[in-house]
């Protein structure tokens, strides 16, 4: 039989525990910091991109025809409701609905905005004559602006009677407004 001998150099030490090879584990700081490091380079490339305007023009994008001039600022000025025979109304105590029903009593929240607002009472031929001695209340809410120079009118009206039903409520939710003929 064959024997075999391992002969050291008097040099030599023995192997210690830190000289074998240990694979490399990352700790939970070097992955914070790897973490850290790609979210900054991401930020870099994306604050660039953004400051140069990410390269200019599209060479398929092309600006034809005339410029389009800016729109002219909203007009503003008094709002009205027109009334009976067209006069301009603010805040009104009445308004009429049509050639059949009136608002009465109308106490406004808010006046002069896209919409106004008002609480009061409805009367009309078509609930005659229990409405008319004791009016329906009523939530009105006046909208849908036609705006002139200087000026504008409400065009048109939603009502909220709790007491009326069915399609007469319906008809009720959205009723158009008398407009002056005013240029």
């Amino acid at each position: 039989m064959h024997s075999v001998h391992v002969v050291r150099s008097p040099s030599a030490r023995p192997p210690l525990p830190e000289d074998s090879v240990r694979p490399a584990i990352p700790t939970a700081g070097a992955a914070w910091a790897v973490g850290a490091v790609l979210l900054a380079v991401l930020l870099v490339g994306l604050l660039g991109a953004v400051l140069t305007g990410c390269g200019g023009p599209s060479p398929l994008l092309r600006d034809e025809g005339p410029p389009v001039a800016p729109s002219a600022p909203a007009r503003s000025g008094p709002v009205y409701a027109a009334g009976e025979a067209g006069e301009p109304l603010q805040r009104p105590d009445a308004l009429p609905l049509g050639d059949t029903a009136r608002l009465t009593g109308l106490r406004w929240k808010s006046w002069g905005g896209p919409t106004a607002v008002a609480v009061g009472g409805l009367v009309g031929d078509w609930c005659a004559p229990q409405c008319v001695r004791t009016p329906y209340e009523v939530t009105v809410t006046l909208s849908g602006l036609q705006r002139q120079l200087g000026f504008a009118y409400y065009a048109s009206a939603g009502v909220v009677a709790p007491e009326v039903h069915g399609a007469k409520a319906a008809e009720l939710g959205r009723v158009s407004l008398h407009l002056p003929d005013v240029e």
